[in-house]
């Protein structure tokens, strides 16, 4: 997929200039990692966004994966982050969606190929969990909705944001 003028920004197989990737399309950041592993013709790339698109003190989210199916497509924000600040992550997520206008570039370039309207999803990878009215209470706070905290650490299983779309 064609990201100019961030491409970049995008995780290669080999070699990686971005210290977010793990290859090609997984990040991995402190021992928290997340991938998405795109079926028989789909197509996926993941994109730094901190500290490659986005370079600036402003919040951010780690990084974002640009998925397309056959009928489908979706830009999933993702951000790694440690138990005690999942909620942080929240505000994150919510600021990078309504206020980046970099991100509404990377989302219109994905707009601009077959396949319909992109779904925006956010997704936060942590070693810690939240009860289901937690994570409902802190969607209405920061006024997104997020697709799922996925568990991880080092010695788990890598998540695999595919199963979310």
């Amino acid at each position: 997929m064609n990201i100019a003028p961030y491409q970049h920004c995008a995780c290669e197989h080999m070699p990686n200039t971005q210290s977010l990737c793990a290859d090609s399309l997984t990040f991995r950041e402190e021992g928290k990692q997340v991938r998405l592993v795109p079926r028989r013709g789909e197509q996926a790339t993941a994109v730094v966004l901190d500290g490659c698109v986005f370079q600036d003190d402003h919040l951010k989210c780690d990084g974002l994966f640009l998925w397309r199916g056959r009928n489908r497509k979706a830009a999933v924000l993702v951000e790694l982050k440690g138990a005690n600040h999942i909620a942080h992550a929240f505000e994150q997520l919510a600021y990078v969606r309504r206020k980046r206008p970099e991100y509404q570039a990377l989302l219109a370039i994905l707009e601009g190929v077959p396949g319909g309207v992109p779904m925006q999803v956010a997704i936060i990878i942590s070693n810690g969990m939240l009860s289901r009215p937690e994570h409902e209470r802190l969607e209405n706070a920061c006024g997104i909705r997020v697709r799922a905290v996925l568990y991880c650490e080092p010695t788990s299983v890598i998540p695999d944001v595919r199963e979310h779309l």
